[in-house]
Formats: C-alpha cells, sequence, structure tokens
C-alpha cells in the first residue's frame, strides 16, 4: 500500500531508459523513481527509504531525498518566494511545499521562517502547509506519555521560554526554567515530557521528572566526581547558574541529589565542596 505525503520503504522493482520503479502493494502496483530524484545510484531487488508526492503534472512520483517532514508533522521552514496565491518553502526535496494564502495565520515574508504542518488536499491528493495550526493542536492524538523521552527542537523564543516541536508530531512549550543546557533555533535536542495539557500543548524539560530525574542526577553527579579526581567545590551554596553549566540540572534537583547522596554514605559534602567517600581497604 501507497501512503502519500509519507516516508516508506519500498523494493526497487525493475529499471526502464527513463528511470525506475518502486515496487507497491495494492492498485497502483508500483510507482516511478526518476534518476534526478534519487541521492544515489540503485540496483533491482534493493529496497530504498522514499518519499511520495503528487508532482506538478499530476503524476505520482517517488524522492529519495527526503523532506524535513511528511503529512501530518511539523517543521520549522524557510520561506525563499512569495506570491498574490501563497508563500513557498524549502523542505528538503526539489518539490516546494507551498503555503496558500488562505492557509497563513499571519501573512509570511520573503526569507522568513515559520512554523509549518504538512497537510494533504482531499480528492487531489497534492501536499500544502499551513501556519494555522489551531485547530491541529487541539486535536492532538498522543502517542506519548509524561516522564517520556522525545526530541525536542526550539522554533520560537517568547517571553516564558520556547514553543518547540516534539517528535515532529506535536506541539509544545520549554520554559526557561526547565532549560539546563545551551538550546539553539531548529537544532534537534533530547527533552522528557513534563505534561501533557488540556489545550494540546505538550510542556517539556531537558531534565528527567520526578524520582526518575533524582536517580539519574545521582549517577551524573558521581560520574562527575570520579572524572574530577573524586572532588569539586560545587556544594549547595553554589549558583543556580553554575551547576546548570556544569551539571546541566537545576540547583533544585543537585541539592536533592547530593542529599542522597551524602545520606547513602556516597559523598562528603563541606565548606569546600563535595567530595568521593574513599573506600576503606580491607
Amino acid at each position: 500500500m501507497i501512503e502519500i505525503g509519507k516516508i516508506n520503504k519500498y523494493t526497487v522493482k525493475r529499471e526502464t531508459k527513463s528511470g525506475y520503479y518502486l515496487q507497491v502493494e495494492g492498485e497502483f502496483g508500483e510507482v516511478f523513481l526518476p534518476p534526478s530524484l534519487s541521492k544515489t545510484k540503485v540496483e533491482i531487488g534493493q529496497e530504498v527509504d522514499a518519499f511520495v508526492y503528487v508532482d506538478s503534472k499530476d503524476q505520482l512520483v517517488a524522492s529519495t531525498f527526503l523532506p524535513y517532514a511528511e503529512v501530518g508533522e511539523y517543521a520549522l521552514l524557510e520561506c525563499f518566494d512569495v506570491q498574490d496565491f501563497g508563500a513557498f518553502f524549502k523542505w528538503g526535496i526539489s518539490k516546494d511545499l507551498l503555503v496558500p494564502g488562505n492557509e497563513q495565520k499571519i501573512k509570511v515574508r520573503k526569507d522568513e521562517y515559520a512554523l509549518v504542518r504538512i497537510c494533504i488536499e482531499e480528492g487531489t491528493d497534492r501536499l500544502f502547509g499551513t501556519t494555522k495550526l489551531g485547530h491541529y493542536i487541539e486535536n492532538s492524538q498522543f502517542d506519548i506519555a509524561e516522564g517520556d523521552k522525545v526530541e525536542i527542537v526550539p522554533a520560537v523564543e517568547t517571553d516564558l521560554g520556547y514553543r518547540v516541536i516534539v517528535n515532529k508530531k506535536y506541539i509544545g512549550i520549554i520554559y526557561h526554567s526547565e532549560i539546563f543546557k545551551d538550546i539553539f533555533i531548529n537544532k534537534p535536542i533530547d527533552g522528557f515530557v513534563k505534561k501533557i495539557r488540556d489545550d494540546g500543548l505538550v510542556d517539556t524539560a531537558t531534565q528527567i521528572q520526578g524520582i526518575k530525574n533524582l536517580d539519574h542526577s545521582k549517577i551524573k553527579i558521581l560520574e562527575f566526581l570520579h572524572k574530577r579526581g573524586g572532588r569539586s567545590h560545587l556544594h549547595d551554596k553554589s549558583s543556580p547558574e553554575e551547576i546548570s553549566e556544569l551539571l546541566s540540572m537545576s540547583k533544585k534537583t543537585f541539592k536533592n541529589a547530593i542529599g542522597m547522596l551524602y545520606k547513602d554514605r556516597k559523598i562528603m559534602i563541606s565548606k569546600e565542596g563535595i567530595s568521593l567517600v574513599k573506600k576503606k581497604k580491607d
């Protein structure tokens, strides 16, 4: 079965003078892969990842150049051309993505980036983009849960933090207070689901939440001390900024973790900092 606007694995079925044909189960039987849309030379019987879409001639074609996002996903894309009827965005393949004028929440300008969802038009199967995201966010069907590790892509900076794309499927927020590492717009980072909200947004963080966070933080502190010869100047009076820079965790998490390590007799705490407890020799 073929899924238009999706990335799937296909087997190269045959080769002609004009290009290759990929095996497709169901009514289509096969789909054409032009040499210009293949990243590398392919061979009969080879399995390839390909993206299928309707081209300007209303023909189905496949491409082994893959887009930044497929149907139902979000991406931060750059607009390179604006016409009266809409704006065109680069999205990783030779076919440009059109965001029609009536699908723009705010009028898009050339050379600007926008948060775009990839959509498919019923009846024609043509792909298009939209920046009117509210309906899609409110009706999100989640396959993630609180505490899950996810990919976060910072998209728009706000006074409170950043609007982010979560696993390409959802829109969320990461507050400044939950950021303990350097982040950059449109650069993916690992993060964690803090809360799935009733409005369809996902609150995220860069550190694990709850007891898992403390367990993870204890291990990180012990590894940090081992790498530094068993001691560090960090202690419960150190600044939040310094703790975040060296350990990528909040001061609250750090204090709780070293408190637990102290009770477990794994470390010592003094005015000079923290240090590993030396094991007694038999």
